[in-house]
């Protein structure tokens, strides 16, 4: 859905509603667009690999062992 800058503060309840439901709405303002949409809810800390990842094959402890860190160890 276009709209402009006025029309999007005076109608700002609506946006929401509609931006909460799905829809986008571009804000064109002095030759620039804008877009006003719904924040997608966060997908944890695997972010995008949710899912694919396999971490009951991973070992316990580093993956690199202690010994192979030399200085940085300390």
């Amino acid at each position: 859905m276009k709209t402009n800058i006025r029309t999007f503060q005076r109608d700002f309840p609506r946006m929401r509603r509609l931006a909460a439901a799905g829809t986008v709405i571009v804000v064109e303002s002095e030759g620039q667009s804008f877009e006003f949409r719904r924040r997608r809810a966060g997908t944890g800390v695997l972010g995008c690999m949710a899912g694919r990842a396999k971490l009951g094959k991973l070992r316990d402890g580093p993956a690199i062992p202690l010994a192979e860190w030399g200085a940085l160890a300390q």
